[in-house]
């Protein structure tokens, strides 16, 4: 059941042409948008999801991670567990490096809860003795002196929690937090390090309602439902400016040089700040305005989609309860409407039959040079976890509308896993459930022997787009990620690989 009711925009003071140009003007940059839910007053006045993605699944978080982390250790603070001046040295002096710089000994859990411990680069957090590694990388700067974007230092404070307690950040946050909210189902990443720590700097998952329903709790400072749950002084400061960001070593301009507070950054709109993760995960706070805004999204041009809505939707709110208008119902279909366009093009009955009774198999001779597996493959920014073999054979069949793809993939010891994804030909996205992972997909002939998929993983950001090229003896398979990126976290270089008929 829905938590926030939904109300019309205008009986919470908001002109429903506001978010309407808002969404359009997203659009017409070419962003791709997942959800948006704009609450104000407590009630719903927009929510949205663009199909094949809905309200039902999870969504990477990324960075939004953070501010969940930082709220555990405000739980923690005010516990007793822990102290914010404790000193780093003084909760792992079993991973310290043989020299101890003067810096390091300075470092306390305020400086990594504000993106302040020194670090003038990021260390890789894959290392499986990572800790260690974040120690023993040079501290360059006096703590709290120097700004810079450190996603472990915010794996630091999920380590910090899990000595203290002996609990991950998404375990220790269940009875003070996520089950008082209702928030039934998280999951976040593990680093590989010898406790299995949470990627508590960018490895959640929510459901966008579940995002809301966190920032409404942060915009009503740590209260939720009458009950206080974490004491209002730790937003008091959270939401302040801890570090200035302007003129950093990353170049922040706009809406990323306004400072940064615990683990969110804050707005230009005066007392605003965000949970942000990457590729436009957000969760606004507009305490002035009484309102949040949560967006999920798979872009880039993160400052192109605050412009939009700093240029429609805020400007759009108004402070008192304003006349229906005709655009409330235009909002209302629109916002039942949304979808991600799905392919368009011909069908070729010719080559579906023919494929029917086709077997293709990889001629790679060797794991390196062959196709990752259908998980890698069709991707999605940032997974974790993921089937390490490859794809070793494949065939298709169509029956009705959809395209049924089949793959045989083989990891370590030759052990093989089958999965298959249903793709609809009728310029929708057919959804399959593989080995748990829920897809949607898209199916269109370019040409009479250039078969094309686009494949979505709906608890990722983006998936894949897919040719398939055949000849007599065989085919070719290319793929790229759906999302315009110039590469990190995660984005798996463009594939091509051969396979042949048997």
């Amino acid at each position: 059941m829905e938590y926030f009711s939904r109300v019309t925009p205008e009986s919470v003071g908001i002109h429903s042409k506001g978010i309407i140009d808002f969404i359009e003007s997203a659009a017409s940059k070419g962003i791709e948008q997942h959800s948006l839910m704009i609450i104000r007053h407590g009630k719903c006045a927009a929510a949205g999801w663009w199909k094949p993605y809905g309200p039902e699944y999870l969504h990477p978080l990324y960075s939004f991670s953070k501010t969940l982390t930082a709220t555990a250790i405000g739980f923690a603070e005010q516990e007793g567990i822990l102290s914010l001046d404790e000193k780093l040295i003084d909760i792992f002096p079993d991973k310290l490096p043989n020299e101890v710089s003067d810096n390091l000994r300075e470092v306390s859990l305020h400086h990594l809860l504000i993106m302040g411990c020194g670090h003038e680069t990021e260390i890789n957090g894959l290392d499986p003795d990572w800790i260690r590694h974040f120690l023993a990388h040079p501290f360059l700067h006096k703590p709290g002196t120097f700004y810079k974007y450190n996603t472990a230092g915010t794996n630091m404070l999920a380590a910090v929690l899990k000595r203290k307690t002996g609990q991950d950040v998404t375990e220790f946050l269940r009875p003070r937090l996520l089950d008082p909210l209702g928030i039934t189902e998280i999951t976040c990443a593990h680093l590989p390090d010898e406790n299995s720590v949470e990627l508590g700097g960018g490895g959640m998952k929510l459901r966008t309602e579940d995002m809301a329903k966190f920032i409404y709790f942060v915009l009503h400072k740590g209260e939720w439902e009458g009950k206080q749950l974490l004491r209002s002084e730790w937003f008091d400061k959270a939401s302040a400016k801890q570090i200035e960001t302007a003129g950093d070593s990353e170049g922040h301009i706009k809406e990323w040089a306004k400072g940064y507070g615990y683990q969110c950054w804050m707005c230009s709109l005066p007392d605003s700040f965000r949970a942000d993760g990457a590729y436009g995960q957000f969760g606004f706070v507009y305490p002035t305005l009484d309102m949040i805004v949560i967006m999920t999204t798979a872009t880039e041009q993160t400052q192109a989609l605050v412009d939009s809505m700093m240029d429609f939707l805020i400007p759009a709110v108004k402070e008192e309860v304003l006349p229906e208008s005709p655009d409330s119902q235009k909002l209302s279909d629109m916002l039942q409407q949304l979808h991600i366009p799905a392919l368009i093009g011909d069908r070729c009955p010719v080559m579906e039959q023919a494929l029917t009774s086709q077997t293709y198999r990889t001629m790679a001779a060797s794991p390196k040079e062959g196709c990752c597996s259908m998980e890698t493959l069709i991707g999605g920014v940032g997974l974790f976890d993921v089937f390490q073999g490859e794809i070793t054979e494949m065939s298709f069949n169509v029956v009705g509308d959809n395209l049924y793809w089949n793959v045989v993939e083989t990891g370590e010891n030759g052990h093989t896993e089958k999965r298959q994804i249903a793709a609809s030909f009728t310029q929708c996205f057919n959804l399959s459930d593989c080995n748990g992972n829920i897809y949607g997909a898209s199916a269109r002939w370019r040409s009479f022997r250039v078969l094309e998929l686009e494949i979505r993983r709906i608890d990722a950001v983006s998936g894949a787009r897919i040719i398939f090229r055949f000849t007599d003896n065989g085919l070719t398979l290319e793929a790229d990620d759906t999302l315009v990126s110039v590469g990190g976290l995660g984005i798996w270089p463009k594939q091509i690989a051969p396979f042949r008929r048997i």
